[in-house]
């Protein structure tokens, strides 16, 4: 018995080691730093024990050039040795972007070197960071859900460890459960543990259990078994070696484990490149992300090796790896490709595009055996909704409606949290595209009492507005057969497009093609099929050319016909002429397109008279333009404004000719004509667009040479737009400048106040760059009012919302900031530092400089409070949309930046 006892504690005692040494090893690593004396030279000796006691106190150190890539943390600071003793002041900082900096400052009295020092300081930085638990978890914010749901949805709980993954994968479930506009996650050290604050702003939210689902046996038909082992992700040759999931130790030179926590936060800083803007990323930021991917799966691969935490974090990277990207990038490559130098490069390139198929193929793959993993394991966690959903729209994606409708009618239905409305809507539409009218209708009733919800963002807005009409190409589908005839199959096949079901669509058209081979509207179907699939007006270029010489062209072909041309054109063809000249080869290519162009356009007018007539009208300047290579842009565009003056004769309720008609007026050298036109209310008929337009070209004028009748003329224009606009910020903030400019101009306070308003609204509205002129501007208007406090406020969040124009922001931040007695020399020193004459005079005008009254247009010429600078933006282009067909767009934007005056500051 007693040797029963001996070997039970002989036991305990081993597990108790072997505790103390995972924990041990699973102690941060610290990046040492340099650590400089009063002179700027190396303490090295510091620096040597302070290694040596962080080490025996557990944690691992690395000391080099570089920081370890896996260090978490990284301490450097100063060091003031003297006869009496060594005082330091030190900074420790999360190299992970998860916990705040912190200072140490600490002096040790007496020794002969500075080792007791560094031993104070390692001691301090022990007691910080020993603690990994979590001790704390506060939930602030907006948001009807309790703490404990939030908590349960960032699958965090007090008395858990705070790793970096666990915190990671926290953050993007929030991040992307769609409900919350915004989440935010900080870890905060202490000796006790760490303490967790949550901080979200609720989203718009939608109960949407009552819809059914489709049935466990469904789900787990389509998710498989969660056992199976993850497919392994194919390595490029340009990727490291970190991402076959080791590194090197720069010290021994010997391949060490890269940690998950590493791997998390590598997954973190690849994510944001695609979070940012997925318009911006590069195929080598794809690769990164893929490589991480693989990293990430080569330790989770099986599935009792599973990691909650890491498989959030792979689901997350593989949902990145869509097929609408693939598509693109592969688009690209293949552009590429076609312009390779060399047989070598080419080859290179094809490897490429293979390496990205085969990463998608995997993604693909592993996103739905994480899926099945984490269902199965919780199928009513509150992070399920949210995990089916990113695989039902994947499967959307990828055109695999079977799959995906399913899934999202599971997402909305699982669990018992609320869903976005982007959620409800995306499952609202899958079900009419999969036919499924009655599951359709169930999601669309659940949306409609949203659109009296006043934050409701507007594009949800806009898509709940249309589920009536998917509703009805799902109705149009499941009520044609094949009994019925030739014109009717027409309708179910544009409906089928229009409802994403390609599947569908095109095995129907190639069936009506079959029955009548010289009708161009099956080749029409198919364009508009390869223009669905690639985004790529190219794409339907063959079927173009078939349907054009084959009878029955309608509506949609010319659309498509017409806007694959003038894609050719101003896509292609005009910019190289404008680097080559108008004498060049691609010029003469071009002038063989109008003909053809021509004709499209003539048979268009049976469809859309004003749209064709624009057209034409661009034509016939183009081919002159092209013809006479005398004949300046400048005059080109001046003819387009005559001759869309000719149009609006004829037909002055046309929008799309108004649109034109004011965005060409900025070319017409009888200025005080423009004027007058655009002085001229619009009809009530008028939609949002021209009145935009008009309102913004009324603000450049009023820069050019502000008048009276002008700043009427702004003010009606202001009234006139509704409020209710589908563009609400846009419109706002465009109000709040038209009304602060006629404020400024006529000193009216009234005009001032209601800008104030509105100004206060739209930076509510607004983010990024955007929101630092509008806070600009509001702070002028506050500065014209008597503010100055506030003003001054306002100037610094300005500055911090990284305008595009900081040196207008820093005029009224340098007027706002100082006295009277002292403004002189500071806008003196202001007036040396900038580079903008414009600025440069407006600062003059404000110290009394300038005061000469021989004004010309384009100069800071407005007296009193009225001081304005543009930067104004101007676009034409035609789009398309298999929806909405053939688009003109005339876009101008005064983006006018409100600069403060003598008369404000007195």
């Amino acid at each position: 018995m007693r040797f029963h006892y001996i070997l039970r504690l002989f036991y305990f005692i081993t597990i108790l080691v072997a505790f103390n040494a995972v924990a041990a090893t699973a102690s941060p690593t610290i990046f040492i730093g340099d650590f400089n004396d009063k002179s700027g030279q190396s303490a090295s000796e510091f620096k040597k024990f302070l290694t040596v006691a962080l080490t025996n106190a557990g944690f691992s150190c690395c000391n080099n050039t570089d920081p370890n890539q896996d260090a978490r943390y990284s301490i450097s600071g100063l060091v003031d040795k003297k006869k009496k003793g060594t005082s330091y002041s030190a900074l420790l900082s999360d190299n992970f972007s998860l916990e705040p900096d912190v200072f140490f400052n600490g002096k040790q009295i007496g020794g002969t070197d500075t080792s007791p020092a560094a031993s104070k300081l390692s001691g301090s930085i022990e007691k910080l960071l020993a603690n990994q638990v979590v001790t704390s978890i506060e939930v602030i914010g907006d948001s009807r859900l309790t703490p404990n749901a939030v908590m349960a949805l960032a699958q965090i709980r007090p008395g858990e460890t705070a790793s970096p993954k666990k915190i990671i994968a926290g953050r993007i479930i929030l991040e992307n459960c769609g409900l919350f506009e915004e989440a935010q996650l900080y870890l905060t050290p202490g000796p006790e543990g760490r303490a967790l604050k949550i901080i979200v702003k609720e989203g718009v939210m939608v109960i949407a259990n009552s819809i059914p689902g489709p049935g466990k046996a469904m789900l787990d038909n389509i998710l498989g078994p969660p056992i199976h082992d993850l497919p392994k992700f194919t390595i490029g040759p340009n990727l490291s070696e970190l991402f076959s999931g080791n590194s090197t130790d720069n010290n021994t030179g010997n391949a060490t484990i890269v940690s998950m926590d590493q791997l998390a936060h590598d997954a973190e800083k690849a994510l944001a490149k695609f979070e940012v803007n997925d318009s911006e990323y590069e195929p080598e930021d794809l690769e990164n992300l893929i490589g991480v991917a693989s990293a990430i799966r080569d330790k989770i691969y099986a599935y009792d090796h599973s990691c909650r935490s890491m498989c959030i974090i792979l689901l997350k990277l593989c949902s990145v790896l869509d097929s609408k990207t693939m598509r693109s990038l592969t688009y690209h490559l293949q552009n590429e490709m076609s312009q390779a130098a060399s047989a070598e490069s080419m080859k290179k390139t094809l490897a490429r595009i293979e390496f990205f198929n085969q990463a998608y193929k995997a993604a693909s793959e592993t996103q739905t055996t994480l899926t099945s993993r984490l269902y199965a394991e919780t199928p009513h966690s509150p992070i399920i909704p949210w995990i089916l959903f990113s695989l039902g729209e994947q499967a959307l994606k990828a055109e695999d409606i079977k799959r995906s409708a399913p899934l999202l009618k599971a997402a909305t239905s699982v669990s018992s949290l609320p869903v976005s409305p982007e959620m409800l809507l995306l499952t609202a539409q899958a079900q009419y595209s999969n036919l499924d009218h009655k599951s359709g209708d169930s999601a669309s009733a659940l949306l409609r009492p949203l659109l009296a919800v006043p934050t409701l963002d507007q594009n949800v807005q806009k898509r709940i507005k249309m589920m009536p009409r998917w509703a009805d190409l799902c109705e149009i589908v499941t009520a044609i057969t094949d009994k019925d005839g030739f014109e009717q199959q027409l309708k179910k096949g544009d409906a089928l497009i229009l409802l994403d079901r390609p599947d569908l669509a095109e095995p129907l058209f190639h069936r009506l093609h079959e029955e009548h081979p010289d009708d161009a509207r099956p080749f029409t179907g198919f364009g508009r099929l390869a223009f669905q699939r690639t985004g790529n007006l190219y794409s339907a270029r063959p079927y173009i050319e078939r349907g054009s010489k084959l009878p029955h062209r309608d509506r949609f072909f010319y659309e498509l016909a017409l806007a694959y041309t003038l894609k050719r054109i101003t896509g292609e063809a005009l910019p190289t002429i404008n680097i080559e000249g108008r004498d060049s080869e691609e010029a003469s290519a071009t002038r063989f397109l109008l003909p053809k162009a021509s004709t499209y356009a003539e048979s268009y007018k049976q469809f859309n008279e004003p749209q064709a007539l624009l057209i034409s009208a661009g034509i016939e300047v183009l081919d002159d333009w092209l013809s006479y290579t005398a004949m300046k842009s400048e005059d080109a565009c001046e003819s387009m404004f005559t001759q869309t003056e000719t149009l609006m004769e004829n037909r002055p309720d046309s929008q799309v000719i108004r649109s034109a008609n004011y965005f060409f007026s900025r070319f017409s050298k009888d200025r005080d004509s423009t004027r007058k036109l655009l002085a001229i209310p619009l009809s009530s008929k008028m939609g949002l667009e021209p009145r935009l337009l008009q309102l913004n070209l009324l603000i450049k004028e009023m820069y050019v040479m502000p008048t009276h009748e002008l700043a009427s003329a702004t003010e009606s224009a202001v009234i006139a737009i509704a409020t209710d606009a589908e563009s609400r910020s846009k419109v706002v903030a465009l109000q709040a400048d038209a009304l602060a400019i006629v404020g400024l101009y006529r000193n009216s306070k009234e005009n001032l106040l209601r800008a104030k308003s509105l100004y206060d609204l739209a930076v509510d509205l607004s983010n990024g760059q955007k929101k630092g002129r509008l806070l600009n501007n509001q702070a002028c208007v506050y500065l014209a009012l008597g503010k100055k406090s506030e003003a001054d406020d306002l100037y610094d969040e300005a500055l911090d919302n990284s305008p595009h124009f900081p040196e207008a922001v820093l005029l009224g931040n340098t007027v706002s900031s100082f006295p009277q007695k002292e403004l002189e020399l500071e806008l003196s020193n202001y007036i040396e530092q900038t580079t903008s004459e414009e600025l440069k005079m407006a600062a003059q005008k404000i110290i009394g400089r300038s005061e000469s009254s021989n004004s010309t247009e384009g100069e800071l010429i407005n007296s009193g409070l009225l001081h304005i600078l543009l930067e104004d933006v101007s676009h034409t282009e035609a789009d398309y949309n298999n929806i909405e067909g053939l688009q003109l767009n005339f876009s101008y934007a005064s983006n006018p930046w409100l600069l403060p005056a003598k008369a404000v500051i007195k």
